[in-house]
């Protein structure tokens, strides 16, 4: 090793919220590991991220166990989520005291916000930053950029899901990823103000093949108001979908006074959770979209923070017995609220998205409102209030 390499205890690949919750946690957790610390990101924040924004309660525990406040920077609160087929079903709220289903912010000022608070935590956040290859073992990791070569005892892979760390995790894996398209537009010109605050979920694609929903969120780019229109479709079956979801979206909008092709659409992948998958290999843990967001929702938000305090946890575990095998990172995450909340949204969405009649769809979001809300509530939703309850 030259003597002029750098060299780390730990190197976290992505400043994302999973890895900025990683480093957090860890600072939490481990008095002065941000001076042994490198943080890598390829972009420059504020940078732009396809996202629909929604950061459900779940996360904001998770903030506040950090001793962070969301409402520093612009959000938007929206009391009820509509989960709806064909424009009909029901509406939930959070079961709190918050009044409100869950906030809308937008991920370049979110990032940003965090990276901040991070920075300010004393981690060094290098941007603009390429990894080209990840060496890694158990006896330490080498890592190549644009920028030179690192070294690290360890690294959390939290760069996404077409990220480099998921590919060395996983050599041998058939890519299963969900289909995501999302615009920003004009508030809804028909609606109330009242309404332009709920957001919406609508799963009538689901009987042309398309295992998911189209979205209607309220945001704010910019300071100004604004809707988050997207599509989301699992894909758990490749080419089962008989109409394009550019088709399908359009047609939802167009019923809401919208024209889709005034407004620029933006496509990207997300990798769902599998239990099957694994999540590390000697010295390298993978974090947020690189492990597996929710199949089911396509929520990355909070679970990619509640990723950041299991992989604090298994990294302080490394080092107190000065082993980073890894071996059970895996069922860390398996056995933890947040992975029993994934696991099951994987489960739910292979069974929900595989029913393609439309009368028992309208059925279950029309009829059957009290036990499907209690089953998203108490199963599905508020992993981290659970935990909490745990201790």
């Amino acid at each position: 090793m030259s003597l002029n390499t750098p060299t780390y205890d730990l190197i976290i690949l992505g400043a994302g919220p999973a890895g900025l919750s990683s480093a957090l946690h860890l600072a939490q957790m481990m008095p002065g590991i941000a001076q042994r610390t490198l943080i890598l990101e390829k972009s420059q924040h504020p940078r732009p991220k396809l996202c629909g924004g929604g950061l459900l309660p779940d996360g904001e525990i998770v903030l506040r166990e950090l001793g962070l406040d969301i409402t520093e920077i612009a959000h938007v609160d929206a009391p009820l989520a509509h989960f709806d087929f064909a424009g009909q079903g029901l509406a939930m709220n959070a079961p709190d005291e918050s009044g409100i289903a869950f906030r809308l912010i937008r991920r370049d000022e979110f990032d940003a916000w965090l990276a901040a608070k991070a920075r300010a935590s004393g981690f060094d956040i290098r941007e603009g930053v390429t990894v080209k290859t990840v060496q890694a073992s158990a006896q330490g990791c080498v890592l190549s950029t644009d920028q030179g070569t690192f070294h690290a005892k360890a690294v959390i892979g939290a760069d996404g899901s077409k990220g480099i760390t998921r590919r060395i995790v996983n050599p041998r894996e058939t890519a299963h990823s969900a289909r995501v398209l999302e615009l920003i537009a004009p508030p809804k010109p028909e609606a109330s103000s009242h309404i332009q605050q709920d957001a919406y979920f609508d799963f009538r694609p689901i009987p042309t093949g398309i295992g998911g929903y189209i979205w209607d969120f309220p945001t704010l780019v910019k300071g100004v108001s604004s809707r988050c229109w997207g599509i989301y479709d699992a894909n758990f079956t490749s080419g089962a979908a008989t109409r394009p979801l550019l088709e399908a979206l359009a047609e939802e909008m167009q019923a809401h006074g919208y024209d889709l092709s005034e407004y620029k659409v933006e496509g990207h992948p997300i990798r769902w959770f599998e239990s099957k998958a694994e999540f590390s290999s000697p010295g390298l843990i993978l974090a947020g979209d690189a492990a597996g967001v929710d199949a089911l929702f396509g929520e990355g938000i909070a679970p990619a923070l509640g990723y950041g305090r299991l992989a604090a946890e298994e990294i302080v575990a490394a080092f107190e017995k000065n082993d980073f095998h890894f071996s059970r990172y895996k069922r860390r995450i398996l056995s933890s609220e947040l992975g029993k909340s994934l696991r099951l949204r994987t489960l739910t969405a292979r069974t929900f998205f595989g029913i393609r009649n439309a009368p028992i769809q309208r059925f279950i979001w029309t009829k059957l409102g009290a036990p499907t809300t209690f089953y998203v509530q108490s199963f599905l939703v508020y992993w981290a209030k659970r935990r909490q309850k745990k201790g």
